[in-house]
């Protein structure tokens, strides 16, 4: 088998192909005749149309090849064929060079005679051929070479012929979708006109100026509680506007009537057919061209937005008033915390005027050691919108006031805002704080008490704790000798000792009689250990004789299994300190 040579018009060829549309198409019942009759005229079991691409033979009419639409390009007859433009005999393929290696000789089909005839088109470039072949060697007659001839003519006719009725099938069916989308778009424009017109509550109007005849829009009929189509006289159209307002649109009117630039644009009371006294915003100006020459305009019913308008305005007047003369406290700031206002009870809670207030930033009214807790609230705002809390800050006279907060962000405005609005809850804090102070200290030695320990269950869980168990030797004895009087002040004498010795903000708490009990917040081993040692440095200085035994707990280990260790040590301390010694009675001699 040969390699067969591509064309030399290979693009012009695939440009023609496109414009018949007919590769790897349906069959079609001229082409099969064509073909058949090829197949009668020669006595060949084989007739084929075939189409040549760049990779391929395609067939567009099949007589007696069934089941198959093409092969590849390389090993068809055909693809020789259309390089010449006569035809192409080949009398037996099996003993040609050109083709006895080619599958389609030495397998199935098993062909060995072709003979074809290029489908040349009218511009000269061949496309494909009509070509009839046979599985035994033979020879076309002279006649038969010509009807052959005469059928690929008629080939080619019919597939010219095919493609201009695509074309103007195409051409047609663009005309017709630009008809019918020009007509749709008219439609459609018509009726987003009075959609829109219906939607915005606006109708169109004109005035003729040579007839003087007013036509109306059903849009502007409607707005008037007019029927459809309802075609006033100007008499009429004036007629709607109370006399003020008629007086105002007829000056309108006549003024764009002499001034073909005048226009007007105008809010005006109207009353409508039925009786309904509405608002109208009514625009009208001149058209000269194209003639006769007229006014045109719209209307619109602006009723509900005048009524939203005052209900705005009658709302901000009420707000005005709630703020300057709310009871709570309101004021407004933005991102910094500098404040944008401030109403009168929020600076009076503060000791100050409004304007002493304006433009400071609230953290030049927050304790210093507060700043960090109010720079996460504005964090916090920025991110979730919202904040509510309690809020502590130094009043003009140094005293410190408390409010109660909810915060929100307004970043709706060109300008994001927050806005707080408060309660001065000073005084209930204050209450509140005596009164947990009172369930939560001894009243005798102003120590905290067990209760205490209970409301620090959530601190005791999230960081380490050191403690301190303290018990006080032979106190019974001192009550049995002295009496409680002197049993009370040994009590008070010892908590005053070990509040001297905590550091700050370490609890002591007086666990009940003679036992004490010192917490080291944040305080490992090592720093329990100090505390301790100083304890026991400066034993001389307590009232009283006392044990003590330390341990840690948080991280895991609770408070009872932190103070049950820290007393086991203490009764091992005791029991290793009581020796004869002397007692507590001669110490408080």
């Amino acid at each position: 088998m040969v390699n067969t040579p591509q064309p030399s018009a290979e693009s012009a060829q695939a440009e023609r192909l496109r414009a018949l549309s007919a590769l790897d198409t349906e069959a079609e019942a001229v082409f099969d005749a064509l073909a058949r009759a090829a197949a009668v005229a020669t006595g060949a079991p084989i007739a084929l149309i075939t189409l040549i691409d760049s990779e391929h033979q395609w067939f567009k009419a099949n007589i007696g090849f069934a089941g198959m639409r093409g092969t590849p390009r390389d090993i068809a007859f055909c693809s020789q064929t259309i390089l010449g433009p006569e035809l192409m005999e080949v009398t037996d393929a099996s003993s040609d060079p050109r083709w006895a290696e080619n599958p389609l000789v030495t397998g199935q089909p098993g062909i060995r005679f072709y003979a074809g005839v290029p489908l040349t088109l009218h511009d000269g470039v061949r496309v494909g051929a009509l070509c009839v072949l046979d599985r035994t060697p033979r020879k076309l007659g002279e006649a038969q070479r010509q009807v052959l001839e005469a059928l690929a003519a008629s080939v080619v006719e019919a597939l010219e012929l095919r493609m201009q009725t695509l074309q103007c099938q195409s051409a047609l069916q663009v005309e017709m979708d630009q008809a019918r989308a020009g007509l749709a778009r008219a439609k459609a424009a018509a009726a987003l006109v009075a959609r829109t017109d219906k939607l915005m509550g606006a109708g169109r109007w004109s005035l003729d100026l040579d007839s003087k005849e007013v036509d109306w829009s059903n849009e502007t009929c409607a707005i008037h509680d007019l029927p459809p189509g309802h075609r006033p006289t100007l008499t009429e159209a004036f007629s709607y506007y109370p006399p003020e307002a008629r007086t105002k649109i007829e000056m309108a009117v006549k003024t764009a009537m002499l001034d073909p630039h005048a226009s007007w644009d105008m809010e005006l009371p109207l009353h409508t057919a039925k009786g309904r006294k509405i608002w109208v915003r009514t625009l009208g100006f001149a058209q000269m061209h194209p003639a006769p020459a007229r006014l045109v305009g719209v209307v619109k019913d602006i009723s509900i937005r005048r009524r939203v308008v005052a209900a705005l305005e009658a709302s901000d007047r009420r707000f005005r008033k709630l703020f300057e003369f709310s009871l709570g406290l309101i004021c407004t700031h933005d991102y910094e915390g500098v404040l944008l206002s401030v109403n009168p009870a929020a600076a009076a809670s503060l000791g100050y005027s409004v304007g002493e207030l304006l433009g400071r930033p609230l953290t030049d009214f927050i304790p210093a050691e507060r700043h960090a807790a109010f720079r996460s609230y504005l964090l916090q705002l920025m991110t979730k919108d919202r904040h509510a809390g309690m809020l502590e800050l130094i009043a003009k006279d140094g005293s410190r006031r408390v409010w109660q907060y909810q915060s929100v962000l307004d970043d709706q405005s060109d300008e994001p805002y927050v806005l707080g609005h408060a309660l001065d809850i000073t005084e209930r804090y204050q209450h509140e704080l005596k009164l947990w102070d009172e369930a939560t200290r001894d009243p005798l030695t102003k120590c905290f008490n067990r209760r205490y320990l209970e409301n620090l269950s959530d601190a005791f869980a999230s960081e380490a704790w050191g403690c301190i168990a303290i018990d006080l030797d032979h106190f019974k004895q001192v009550n049995d000798q002295y009496g409680h009087q002197r049993g009370d002040e040994v009590l008070v004498a010892m908590a005053r000792f070990l509040f001297r010795h905590a550091r700050r903000d370490d609890p002591v708490v007086r666990l009940g009689g003679d036992e004490f009990l010192l917490l080291l917040r944040g305080a490992d081993g090592e720093a329990t250990a100090r505390v301790a040692r100083e304890l026991e440095a400066d034993r001389a200085s307590a009232p009283i004789g006392f044990t003590m035994g330390t341990a840690s707990f948080g991280h895991g280990v609770s408070l009872a299994e932190g103070l049950g260790e820290a007393d086991r040590r203490l009764y091992q301390r005791r029991a290793v300190d009581r020796a004869p010694a002397a007692s507590a009675t001669d110490r408080l001699s």
